[in-house]
């Protein structure tokens, strides 16, 4: 046996300093635990409406503490007293345990390995945004519908960034579909961290620049019918620079009248490319196609479509490598224009091994494909493309540049003609400069601009940007024409780019239909696709147990078992080891309304609640006892109100909700009555315990809480207007955090006391809530299970949705259990769920 000296003294959990009669006393708090008089003053209180309470360290209950009298207010531990020493211990440093974040079990949340949501989550536009009528119908336009961030019916482009993976799901997954969110994240995560790196600085880039580029607004996903493809979307605006061309003769220059128009135009061109160069962006390559008017005649470059014309140059010169120059690499096919260098570096693949794109593709580069657009729009002659072809074929052949300097030359003095006695005559050596073989030989896209700010500064001075706005970085962060989001993705057996595809890029704004009349949940059921590459590995499986004859009504589990109740008066026993059926509790004559598992005194027990308001106490045994331990009836009255609610405090005390409006506490020892709590306006539908709190909810559309030390009304959550309520049938709990579900299919998330989100998730009731960890699990009328992901920080509360479950009829309870979810169903059917990996 132990000697006095052996035994440890008392510490307090906070500080862990022992206890003393002088400096550190310990007090009692209601829940039974002892803290020191110190640490009882240094706590905050856990809410703002809660001024006259404190959270107990050791069991996390909220107790009541009068601030107003301090450490005093509370009874000394006696017990403790007589074991400390009468000496005071020196002092400790007070450590801080840090928080341990839980993972839910359920499933891999498909965002979780990268952190890809939080880095991408304001960049995914809602999939109702848009809405795919048909990939081959040509008359069709693409708008955004009307979000708050752009004009209503605003057409957009929409570029391909990835092929996701092949989808394999099987027959046996069909009901259970990942969310619209867990799509766009898996493709982003399909990509190389390089790819998903130069998309993100892209998107960031198109949000800071206001002037001269058509703006992006974000990613969105196809339906299940384009095997979930993820676009860039983006501004879009019908009249392109090559419509201006058309316009005239394909061999004719520029009339005198057209000269200022030129001068506007070549002006914007060189602000929309110094804007993208300031932040570090080379384009790589241009084309007519590339540039565009807005509805006040401004020329503005469309990222999109310069994507487009990056994409299909790389694929063009790739076939044009192997086929030994049979096609041209740069020709009138192609309609864009790529600097000697870049065009030597993607044909070459001896070039390509020796020598990395950053050491010769730069600014420099845009200058030239710049100056072939300026020079094709203001002398306007198609042979001119056609010879330029033929010189950058010899150039890749490895021949000498005789053949590119003739056709520089012989533009040069096409220029002459034009320009020569004109206020834009400065243009030309500036002109030849661009042109040159060598980039480091060519000048700024600045001196291009300054070359048309001159003469257009007498007439049109409003129009002028200081010229401190246009300086570019020092080096290029990313070149768009070596970007691989939009056709890179890190699995080996993949989905090329359909040729269908390609086709679309390039004209996709004919190919899509303005607006969407889903509902925004229809997205849950819509999109169908293959699991996150964490799920890969697996999947999830359905297994359904049968033995009752009615609706499902709840679940415990509890000594081993796992227990439902439902409408038919029984309650089955079914076991955790292989979920088989071990034998059915009767005894209720009517309907088994709420079911929970505890234990007290080290007995385990499961409790019962039916619709004559009977609390059935039964044994749970291997195997539980076929007859109640105990069972009475609560109501008082003529009324059959029954129970339709039960909750388990640690102290020892049975609640239950009826539907005479009022919430009994029983006393677990003897079974007897404590207490009546009133002021439900109806039926008490749900009840849960969480902070030392008991929260009720009503069809009365309100959730009271209740101090569970004294049983004391705190405070009411819940608007009082009539035309707003809405019955609240279940309720969960979390840390500082309840949430209600209701009738309408709404979702309330409370955070000490004050409403933090409300948000429909469901198109009917939700008869069934739980939150386990991280994983927020709610199902109910529409049939559906819907899986999000809770998180929280200062600021605010977010809801996610993962995934989805359909199911074959309503839900009506739901338990979330070591990675196992059981679905009671209205058609007698117990579904479990779960993940299995490989």
């Amino acid at each position: 046996m132990a000697t006095e000296a052996e035994l440890e003294a008392p510490e307090c959990p906070v500080c862990l300093q022992p206890f003393d009669t002088i400096t550190t006393i310990p007090r009692v708090l209601a829940c039974g635990h002892s803290l020191c008089d110190q640490c009882l003053s240094s706590l905050p209180p856990p809410r703002p409406s809660l001024p006259d309470s404190l959270r107990c360290p050791s069991c996390t209950q909220l107790v009541p503490f009068l601030r107003s009298l301090g450490p005093s207010s509370l009874p000394k531990n006696i017990d403790l007293l007589r074991l400390v020493s009468p000496s005071p211990h020196p002092s400790l440093d007070r450590p801080t345990k840090p928080n341990s974040p839980l993972s839910a079990s359920f499933l891999p949340i498909p965002w979780t390995q990268l952190d890809l949501l939080s880095s991408w989550k304001n960049w995914i536009l809602p999939q109702k945004a848009l809405s795919l009528a048909s990939i081959h119908e040509e008359s069709k336009l693409v708008s955004l519908g009307s979000p708050w961030f752009c004009r209503e019916n605003q057409a957009v482009s929409l570029m391909p960034i990835c092929a996701p993976p092949v989808s394999t799901n099987s027959a046996e997954n069909e009901w259970f579909r990942l969310s619209y969110t867990a799509h766009v994240l898996e493709a982003l995560g399909a990509l190389d961290d390089e790819a998903r790196d130069d998309l993100s600085f892209l998107l960031e880039v198109s949000s800071r620049l206001r002037r001269g580029i058509c703006r992006i607004y974000g990613l969105w996903m196809g339906p299940e019918k384009e095997k979930c493809q993820l676009f860039l979307v983006s501004e879009r605006f019908r009249q392109g620079l090559g419509m201006l061309r058309e316009e005239r003769e394909a061999d004719e220059g520029l009339e005198s009248g057209e000269m200022f128009r030129f001068g506007i135009v070549g002006k914007e061109l060189c602000e929309a490319v110094l804007a993208l160069h300031s932040e570090g962006i080379v384009c790589g390559c241009f084309g007519p196609s590339c540039f565009c008017f807005d509805d006040y005649g401004h020329c503005l470059l469309d990222l999109s479509k310069v994507l487009v014309a990056c994409k299909k140059f790389q694929e063009h010169a790739r076939f044009s490598a192997s086929s030994r120059g049979e096609d041209d690499p740069n020709g009138s096919r192609t309609q864009v224009f790529v600097a000697p260098e870049v065009l030597v570096l993607l044909c070459n693949e001896d070039a390509n091994k020796d020598c990395g794109f950053k050491d010769s593709v730069g600014y420099g580069s845009d200058v030239w494909s710049l100056a072939c657009i300026l020079i094709v729009f203001l002398i306007g002659e198609a042979q001119l493309v056609a010879e330029l072809s033929e010189a950058s074929s010899c150039l890749l052949q490895g021949e000498s540049t005789e053949l590119y300097n003739g056709w520089k030359k012989k533009v040069l003095t096409k220029l002459e003609v034009l320009l020569i006695g004109t206020q834009f005559e400065s243009l030309l050596p500036i002109m030849e400069l661009c042109l040159s073989y060598h980039a480091e030989s060519r000048p700024q896209v600045s001196d291009i601009w300054r070359c048309f700010q001159g003469p257009l500064m007498k007439t049109c001075a409003d129009d002028l940007a200081a010229s401190d706005d246009f300086l570019s970085k020092k080096s290029s962060r990313c070149c768009l024409l070596f970007s691989k989001f939009y056709s890179s993705h890190k699995e080996t057996s993949t989905v090329s780019l359909r040729e269908d595809n390609n086709d679309m890029s390039s004209n996709i704004s004919d190919k899509y239909i303005a607006g969407s009349s889903r509902r925004g949940n229809d997205s849950l059921q819509q999109v169908d696709g293959e699991l996150t590459e964490s799920l890969n590995s697996g999947s999830f499986k359905s297994v359904t147990l049968h033995g009752h004859r009615d609706c499902v009504t709840g679940f415990a589990v509890g000594g081993g078992h796992l227990f439902s109740s439902s409408l038919d008066k029984t309650i089955n026993v079914w076991s955790l080891q292989d979920f088989s059926h071990l034998q059915s509790l009767r005894g209720h004559e009517h309907r088994v309304m709420a079911i929970l598992a505890t234990s007290y005194a080290g007995q385990p027990l499961c409790i019962s609640g039916d619709s004559r308001s009977g609390i059935f106490i039964w044994s749970i045994t291997s195997p539980p006892e076929l007859d109640p331990l105990k069972k009475w009836y609560e109501h008082n009255d003529w009324r059959y109100s029954g129970v339709h609610s039960l909750a388990v405090s640690e102290t020892g005390y049975l609640y239950s909700g009826s539907g005479d409006r009022s919430i009994k506490a029983w006393s677990l020892q003897d079974y007897s009555l404590l207490c009546t709590m009133t002021g439900h306006k109806s039926t008490v539908s749900s009840l849960a315990i969480g902070d030392g709190i008991l929260y009720s909810g009503s069809w009365d559309g309100t959730v009271r809480l209740w101090w569970l030390s004294d049983h004391s009304p705190l405070s009411v959550l819940g608007d009082d207007t009539p035309e707003k309520l809405a019955p609240v049938l279940s309720l969960s709990t979390g840390t500082n955090l309840v949430i209600s579900s209701y009738e309408n299919g709404f979702l309330k998330i409370w955070r000490n006391d004050v409403l933090v989100k409300s948000e429909k998730v469901h198109d009917g009731s939700i008869y069934a809530l739980q939150i386990d960890k991280q994983l927020l699990f709610t199902g109910g009328w529409d049939k559906i299970i819907n899986i999000q992901e809770l998180s929280e920080n200062e600021a605010e509360v977010e809801v996610r949705s993962v995934a989805s479950i359909t199911c074959d009829s309503v839900v009506t309870s739901l338990l979330h259990w070591h990675g196992k979810l059981f679905v009671g169903l209205a058609n007698k059917e117990i579904k479990q769920v779960y993940y299995r990996g490989s």
